[in-house]
Parts: structure tokens; C-alpha cells; sequence
């Protein structure tokens, strides 16, 4: 799942226009300057690179972090029918 990882941290870092070095899994949400609305855009990009949904009850207000944002796409893809 590292190449999915790196995908998803490109996604984030061209999305928002941040330095992907700074896209760590301890990294939050607040730390890195990504708004609600930056989020959403991230998320479409996501939904779109990967072909999976992310309904708000994965991707949600809750979602402090870079590594629950990667662990909830990393789930999706894992139980995407073969």
C-alpha cells in the first residue's frame, strides 16, 4: 500500500499546494493549513485516482490526520470487489 500512500500525498501536496515532504502521517489536518473546502477537493481527487466513494462516514469531521485520512482510503481500496 506504499505506492498508495505516495499517491495520496501527491494528491494532498498538489491540491493544497503544500510540500509533499511536510505530508507525514503525524501531520494534521490544522497543521498544514488544509481547509474543509481544500479537503473536499482532495477528497474528489481521491475518489476519482482510486474509484472508491468517501462517504462522511469515513472522511469526516473527525478526520484530524494524514495517517486517518490514509487508513480510510487504504481500507476502501481493500474492500473493493477484485
Amino acid at each position: 500500500m506504499a505506492e498508495v500512500r505516495d499517491k495520496i500525498i501527491q494528491i494532498i501536496a498538489t491540491e493544497c499546494e503544500i510540500d509533499a515532504a511536510k505530508i507525514v502521517p503525524e501531520a494534521t489536518l490544522d497543521d498544514l493549513g488544509i481547509s474543509s473546502v481544500d479537503l473536499v477537493q482532495v477528497m474528489f481527487q481521491i475518489e476519482e485516482e482510486f474509484d472508491v466513494y468517501l462517504a462522511d462516514e469515513e472522511i469526516g469531521a473527525d478526520t484530524e490526520s494524514v495517517g486517518q485520512l490514509l487508513e480510510a482510503v487504504e481500507k476502501l481500496i481493500a474492500a473493493k470487489p477484485a
